[in-house]
C-alpha cells in the first residue's frame, strides 16, 4: 500500500472513532433525558400545569375547667389569586379596582401586589376570614377575572370577646423575625401565628396540619379541575383551669371599675391552679382576624399588650400587713393584746407619718389595728418587728420574686429590707422600716404574687406555683398530658399563728375595711390596701381568700385596680363577684347580695378589740 493511501485509511479511522464518541455522548444524553432526568422534567411539568391552594387546619381548641370552648373555629373565607403562566404582561389594572372596591383596600397597593405575584409565579392569598356577603359578590369576579377563586378553611374565633384576652392571647400574621424563626417548621410565609398569652406559648401544640387543593390551571391561571386534596388535621386541643364564670366576673369588674385598668388572678390555694386572670384594658381578640385592614391597622396600634396581672408591679400598701404580723407574731416580737394609741400621726424624729384616718383610731391591739387597718399601730409594730425579720417573710412569701408561670413577660417586682439595700450599697433607717411596715417605700410587687401569698394563707403555708393548663387532649393516638401541681417553696409558721392570721382576716371581712367582701353563706377572709403612688392617685388592692363553712378554702383572689383609691370600696367589691361567682351565687336579679350576716365557723379565740368605730368609705 502506498504512503498516499495508508494516510487516506488513517484519517478515516479517526473521523469514525470521532462519529462512534459523538454518538456515544449523544446516546448517554439521551439516557440521561429519557431516564435519569425523567422524573425532574416531569415533576416541572406538572408544576407547570398545577397549583397548590393550602388550606389552614382547624387550630386545637380551648377550653375552661367545666368544657366551656372559650377559643375555637368557624369556617372562613378567603380570596386566592392564582397568577397567569404567560410571559405576557397582562392587564392587572381593572382587576385591582374591582377588587379594591370589595375588599376596601387602596387599589394601587393592590396592583402592586397581584403584579408581585405574576413576576414571582406565586399563589396570593388577598384576604382572609371574609363575610359571607362580601365572598358571594367577589364569586362574581371570578367569571370576569380568570385566577380569581374562593376557598373555605378554618378560621380562629373567640366565641367572648375580650373573654380574658391578656391570657388567651391572639393570632396575627408572621412577621420577618417569626418567618426566621418558624420557616423550617411546616409553616407558609403568609402563616398566622399565636402571639401573646396561651396563643404564644402553646403555638406548636394547638397549630394543626395544614391541608390543600391541588388543581390544574392553564396558561392564564384558569381552573380546569382538582387533582386531589390533602386533608388537613386539626391541633391538639387544651383544656383550662380557668373557670369561665369567674373569668367573666374578673373581667366586668375591672372594666367597670374606677379607671379600667388593673388585674385580677384567683387561685385554687389547693394547688395553685389559676381559676382567672384578667388585666384591663383588654380587647377583642376577633379584630385582629378583621378582613378590614384598617381596622386591623388600628386595634394592632392601639392594643393593650401589658398584662397587669403578671407584669404590672406595684406597691402593696396595707395588704402587706399581713405579712408584718405574720413576721411579729411568729418571731414572738409582739403579741395581739398589745395596745398603742393613734392620734391620726407618728413621729419619728422630725418626721411625721400620718395614718389614713387623719382623726385617729384612738386605743387599738392588733385585732382592732388590723381590722381597722391602722397605720400608726404598724408603724410601731414595726420598728419592734425590725427590718430584717418583716424582709425575711417577705421573701419566705414569694414577694419581690418571679412566680414562673408559664407566660411571657412576667416580672420578678422589687424586694425592699436591710439586706437587700446592703447589697445595693446603701444604708436602712428606721424611717425605712416604718414605710415598709405599711407596704410602702421600694417595695414593688405583682398581683399574682400577692395571689400566691393569700393562697398560702389560706392553705397555711404552701406555695404553689401557678399554672393554668389541666390538660392536653392530642389528635393522634397519643396519651393526653395532665399538669401536675408544683410547690414553689413552704412558709413554716406556728399554727397559733395561722390561726391569728386567718381570725383577724375574718375580723377585716365581718366588720373592718373589707365588709363590702362579706357575703352571706360563705366563710370570706381578706385584707384591704390602698397604696400611695407618686405619680399620680392610690392604688386599690384587696386581697382574700374563701370557702364553704367547714371545707378547705377553695379559691384565693388578689384585686389591683391601678389609680382607683381606696381597696375597700373599689377592689373588695371586685374579688366578691369573683367569689360568689366561684360558688354559683346570684340574687333574683342576678346581682350580689349584700350580706349583713356574722362568719359562720368559730374563730380560733374570742378577739379582744380595742378602739372605736370603723369610718365608712375608707380602705
Amino acid at each position: 500500500m502506498s504512503q498516499k493511501h495508508h494516510a487516506l485509511h488513517e484519517r478515516l479511522n479517526l473521523l469514525w472513532i470521532l462519529i462512534s464518541a459523538a454518538g456515544a455522548v449523544l446516546g448517554l444524553r439521551l439516557i440521561q433525558l429519557q431516564i435519569l432526568e425523567n422524573v425532574e422534567y416531569s415533576m416541572a411539568a406538572e408544576r407547570n400545569r398545577t397549583q397548590m391552594i393550602y388550606q389552614t387546619a382547624p387550630r386545637g381548641r380551648i377550653y375552661d375547667r367545666n368544657g366551656v370552648p372559650v377559643a375555637t373555629n368557624q369556617p372562613a373565607f378567603s380570596l386566592i389569586y392564582l397568577p397567569p403562566k404567560v410571559k405576557e404582561k397582562a392587564d392587572l389594572k381593572p382587576l385591582a379596582d374591582a377588587l379594591a372596591k370589595q375588599l376596601n383596600q387602596d387599589p394601587d397597593n393592590l396592583l402592586e401586589t397581584l403584579q408581585e405575584a405574576v413576576r414571582e409565579q406565586s399563589v396570593l392569598r388577598l384576604a382572609e376570614n371574609l363575610p359571607q356577603q362580601t365572598a358571594f359578590r367577589l364569586w362574581e369576579l371570578h367569571t370576569i377575572y380568570p385566577g380569581v377563586y374562593l376557598i373555605v378553611e378554618a378560621r380562629r374565633y373567640y366565641p367572648y370577646g375580650a373573654f380574658a384576652s391578656h391570657l388567651l392571647g391572639y393570632m396575627g400574621k408572621m412577621d420577618p423575625r417569626s418567618w426566621k424563626q418558624f420557616k423550617g417548621e411546616g409553616y407558609r410565609v403568609d402563616s398566622r401565628i399565636g402571639r401573646l398569652g396561651i396563643e404564644g406559648v402553646f403555638e406548636n401544640v394547638l397549630r394543626g396540619r395544614d391541608g390543600g387543593i391541588r388543581m390544574v390551571v392553564d396558561a392564564q391561571g384558569r381552573l380546569k379541575g382538582i387533582l386531589d386534596t390533602t386533608k388537613s388535621q386539626a391541633g391538639s386541643n387544651l383544656y383550662l383551669t380557668i373557670d369561665a364564670a369567674m373569668q367573666k366576673a374578673a373581667d366586668e369588674g375591672l372594666r367597670k371599675s374606677a379607671t379600667g385598668r388593673g388585674a385580677v388572678v384567683a387561685l385554687d390555694p389547693r394547688d395553685g391552679s389559676i381559676l382567672a386572670m384578667s388585666s384591663a384594658p383588654d380587647f377583642d381578640p376577633n379584630l385582629l382576624l378583621s378582613p378590614d385592614p384598617e381596622i386591623v391597622k388600628k386595634v394592632v396600634a392601639e392594643l393593650p399588650e401589658f398584662n397587669h396581672a403578671i407584669a404590672g408591679v406595684y406597691p402593696p400598701g396595707s395588704a402587706f400587713k399581713l405579712i408584718v404580723s405574720a413576721a411579729g407574731l411568729n418571731e414572738n416580737r409582739i403579741n395581739t393584746e398589745e395596745t398603742v394609741f393613734c392620734p391620726g400621726y407618728f413621729e419619728l424624729g422630725k418626721n411625721i407619718f400620718l395614718c389614713w384616718n387623719h382623726k385617729g383610731h384612738k386605743r387599738v391591739n392588733w385585732w382592732t389595728g388590723l381590722e381597722q387597718s391602722c397605720d400608726v399601730y404598724f408603724y410601731r409594730m414595726g420598728l419592734k418587728i425590725g427590718g430584717d425579720f418583716i424582709e425575711k417573710y417577705e421573701k419566705g412569701f414569694g414577694l419581690g420574686q418571679k412566680t414562673d408561670v408559664a407566660l411571657k413577660g412576667e416580672k420578678s417586682g422589687h424586694l425592699f429590707g436591710p439586706q437587700t439595700r446592703q447589697a445595693a450599697g446603701r444604708g436602712w433607717y428606721d424611717g425605712d422600716t416604718v414605710n415598709l411596715s405599711i407596704g410602702q417605700g421600694e417595695l414593688l410587687v405583682t398581683p399574682i404574687q400577692m395571689a400566691v401569698m393569700a393562697a398560702a394563707i389560706a392553705n397555711r403555708g404552701t406555695l404553689w406555683r401557678p399554672h393554668y393548663t389541666d390538660r392536653i387532649e392530642y389528635p393522634e393516638q397519643k396519651s393526653e398530658y395532665v399538669q401536675k401541681p408544683e410547690k414553689m417553696g413552704t412558709i413554716t409558721l406556728k399554727d397559733q399563728v395561722w390561726d391569728t392570721l386567718q381570725a383577724g382576716m375574718a375580723l377585716v371581712v365581718s366588720s373592718g375595711t373589707g365588709v363590702s367582701a362579706r357575703i352571706t353563706g360563705l366563710d370570706v377572709r381578706g385584707k384591704t390596701g390602698t397604696a400611695q403612688n407618686p405619680g399620680g392617685d392610690d392604688h386599690a388592692w384587696f386581697v382574700s381568700y374563701a370557702g364553704r363553712p367547714g371545707e378547705r378554702p377553695g379559691v384565693a383572689v388578689a384585686v389591683l385596680v391601678e389609680n382607683g383609691g381606696h381597696g375597700a370600696s373599689v377592689a373588695a367589691p371586685i374579688a366578691r363577684s369573683v367569689i360568689m361567682a366561684a360558688y354559683h351565687l346570684e340574687d333574683k336579679n342576678g346581682r350580689v347580695v349584700p350580706s349583713t350576716s356574722t362568719l359562720s365557723f368559730p374563730l380560733p379565740g374570742t378577739p379582744n378589740r380595742v378602739g372605736g368605730g370603723l369610718p365608712v368609705g375608707n380602705l
